[in-house]
């Protein structure tokens, strides 16, 4: 028989190692949300702003070619 450390009643480290890291970059992952909520909203009023007067610009460019 094999002696080692059982944690959690695994005998095999690579199995508890694999359980840890997966605890681990859970935490990471939430960390990194937490940093970055709502980063790049800053700038979605002027590209709303954008798009709309591009949308305004292809109507009349359509009505022009379509003469409706």
């Amino acid at each position: 028989m094999q002696a080692g450390v059982i944690v959690l009643g695994i005998n095999d480290p690579w199995i508890w190692g694999v359980y840890l890291l997966c605890i681990i970059s859970t935490l990471l992952c939430i960390i990194y949300g937490l940093m970055n909520w709502n980063k790049g909203g800053e700038t979605e009023e002027k590209e709303i702003s954008e798009e709309a007067a591009w949308e305004e610009k292809e109507e009349e460019m359509q009505e022009k070619e379509l003469g409706v």
